[in-house]
């Protein structure tokens, strides 16, 4: 039997349309802020580091078994100095590619996903990765629903993955508007239990900040 997802495959999972499997039409930069903080929050739920004070702090740097994690559980071990959780936010954001890769890569070897390569105009190269069942991704669109449209505490890990989700913009396309109406409080509630979840929350605001800030300057006339 398969061991239970991690965050950052859950969320690579939910980044993918449905019916045609790419890549859903979000900011590459917000996204890359959701697996950063995942690769994070899965390292302290497999007891690796701890987060407390926005600081990173190694427990135990025994490799967890897992690929998906241990290249960056490593690169967190080799550094002396116990950094705020930004500072891997931005360094793994900056990997983005090679998270992303492995996690397609996990999720294909597990059967949930298949590669399909096709072209346009038999020479624009397209790549998409559809569901094979689609199971896993109702499974977790229906348990994070359920969570939201109820008032009883949360599971960490759950909690972990909404606070993610709503950090780098995925929320509002996991869910419809109507699946989520009138429960914002609840969502922010969930969201705001989560220090990785927070500070993923407030870099994607100041990246999104910066890019519009861009965008006014020059867009400006002179």
């Amino acid at each position: 039997m398969n061991p239970p997802l991690t965050l950052v495959e859950e969320i690579e999972l939910l980044s993918l349309d449905d019916k045609t499997g790419a890549h859903l039409p979000l900011l590459p930069e917000a996204l890359s802020y959701g697996l950063a903080g995942a690769i994070l929050a899965d390292l302290e739920m497999a007891g690796r580091i701890t987060t407390g004070g926005k600081v990173v702090e190694v427990k135990n740097s025994a490799p967890t078994g897992n690929s998906l994690l241990d290249s960056w559980l490593a690169l967190i071990v080799s550094d002396p100095t116990n950094h705020p959780i930004a500072y891997w936010l931005s360094v793994f954001s900056d990997e983005k590619p090679a998270i992303e890769s492995a996690a397609l890569d996990h999720l294909i070897s597990r059967g949930i996903l298949k590669r399909e390569d096709k072209k346009i105009l038999w020479v624009i190269g397209l790549r998409r990765y559809p569901t094979v069942h689609n199971e896993e991704r109702v499974e977790v669109r229906t348990r994070l629903a359920r969570l939201i449209q109820s008032d009883e505490p949360p599971p960490h890990f759950d909690a972990t993955l909404i606070s993610l989700l709503s950090g780098c913009s995925l929320l509002s396309a996991v869910f419809s508007e109507g699946q989520i109406e009138g429960r914002s409080a609840r969502i922010e509630s969930i969201a705001g239990s989560d220090p990785v979840g927070r500070e993923v929350a407030e870099a994607s605001r100041q990246m999104i900040e910066a890019l519009m800030l861009a965008q006014s300057a020059t867009s400006t006339p002179f």
